[in-house]
């Protein structure tokens, strides 16, 4: 029952995401994003360089494999934090999910999977329009095909998946409790995560306390290792902190998610509208 409804959640969120153009125009606009996401990075990048008068390859990659990859957690948790909304107000959906018995925690995890196929169709994209693109401006991503970890960057992506769609629930939590929170709450959080999980810098390179919370995130560890991966090398201790974070994100998620599900049954809040 549980894997049929996060297989719809993954149907619907396609449907949802794509039903806007047709097939062509919608595989135009996949495409287009990410090149364009890729060269605003090169040029940043390129600007700067060309200011401090060289080019730090390990720095470009660091900052490059960070903008990129952090495309994960920033679509999961914008998807999320609209969720809730959309199925309440626009679509006026979320009540018949609640009629199913026990399905809005699987339809929450299939939209963010859905999200997450979006995602990785960005990321290999952008990936490969680097090398293709930066490589004639003296800039290189160090990546060899032939030397990349990929069990641990397969195992990475799935841990990484799974805690952002629970960093999601948090967001779907706080929204079933609030009508006024659906547009800033995800932008807000993917904000922070931006700062704090070392996209473009290192998080130790913040001021005390914030360099310490900064590796309470999973995203943080998530980042880390895909660097590690595509270097081809392994660090047991970002692993092991890896999972610690996602665990606790799930049990925190899950905890905040069962109240304010309760509450929101007891106050009848599932389907009321912000003009009520």
């Amino acid at each position: 029952m549980a894997m049929k409804i996060i297989k719809q959640g993954i149907w619907i969120g396609w449907k949802v995401e794509s039903n806007w153009a047709d097939p062509f125009v919608f595989l135009s606009y996949i495409i287009i994003k990410p090149i364009a996401h890729v060269i605003i990075i090169g040029l940043i990048f390129l600007i700067g360089s060309d200011a401090a008068g060289f080019i730090n390859d390990e720095l470009f990659f660091y900052t490059f494999t960070g903008a990129v990859f952090f495309i994960y957690p920033i679509t999961i948790l914008i998807t999320l934090g609209y969720l809730i909304h959309e199925d309440r107000a626009k679509y006026e959906v979320l009540k018949n999910i609640y009629i199913v018995p026990r399905a809005i925690k699987g339809y929450i995890i299939g939209r963010a999977l859905a999200s997450a196929i979006n995602a990785s169709i960005s990321v290999i994209i952008s990936i490969i329009i680097a090398n293709l693109i930066f490589t004639n401006f003296g800039l290189a991503l160090s990546i060899d095909p032939f030397n990349i970890n990929y069990p641990l960057l397969a195992l990475t992506l799935i841990i990484g998946v799974v805690a952002f769609s629970f960093m999601g629930m948090i967001l779907t939590a706080i929204n079933l409790l609030t009508y006024k929170l659906q547009y800033s709450l995800s932008e807000y959080t993917t904000g922070v995560l931006f700062l704090f999980s070392g996209v473009v810098f290192p998080p130790n390179v913040l001021p005390e306390p914030f360099a310490s919370i900064s590796y309470a995130f999973p995203s943080t560890h998530f980042l880390e290792l895909i660097r590690l991966s595509l270097k081809g090398m392994f660090d047991i201790n970002i692993f092991a902190y890896m999972i610690i974070t996602t665990i606790i994100t799930i049990i925190f998620a899950d905890t905040l998610f069962n109240y304010a599900d309760k509450r929101a049954r007891r106050k009848g809040m599932i389907d009321r509208k912000a003009e009520y």
